[in-house]
């Protein structure tokens, strides 16, 4: 019983996701800004930088962690790359807001202003640029968009 509401509730999500697709034809990033500062205490050795989603009233973003299994795949994520290739980094994500939801199960998001602070050391044989890779996907009470990636450069 337990494994067909999971099923049934994973069936939902992905046909909701899909009907705001191709109803609205549009990504997350429509009512997604993404924003990145350096900090202060930036060295050559290692930077230290802040990633600023702000969010569009109505909307929601899935949080890291989301805290439901099945929504992992649609979290909030950065990543470092350079030349393509993943590096290390301390990313350090706010608290999400839990939402107790009966049909999906809970789930915690972001909504407004997020900033999720990010540290990473900086190879001494680094020449090229280093690139900050943040996945989301946004949602309102009614249906989500598609999943959208922002590729900022490392200041």
């Amino acid at each position: 019983m337990k494994q067909s509401m999971l099923f049934l509730s994973g069936l939902l999500i992905s046909l909701q996701i899909t009907c705001a697709v191709n109803a609205q034809g549009a990504d997350s990033s429509k009512v997604v800004k993404v924003e990145i500062s350096k900090d202060p205490s930036t060295t050559a050795e290692e930077k230290f930088v802040v990633i600023t989603l702000s969010v569009e009233p109505g909307y929601h973003l899935y949080a890291n962690p989301v805290v439901n299994p099945d929504l992992a795949s649609v979290q909030t994520s950065v990543a470092i790359k350079s030349e393509g290739k993943s590096m290390p980094a301390k990313v350090e994500y706010p608290v999400g807001k839990l939402v107790k939801d009966d049909v999906v199960g809970d789930y915690s998001t972001y909504e407004g202003t997020v900033k999720i602070k990010l540290r990473v050391a900086v190879p001494r044989n680094q020449t090229g640029p280093l690139e900050v890779v943040v996945k989301y996907q946004a949602c309102s009470k009614k249906s989500c968009l598609a999943p959208a990636v922002a590729t900022l450069q490392l200041p």
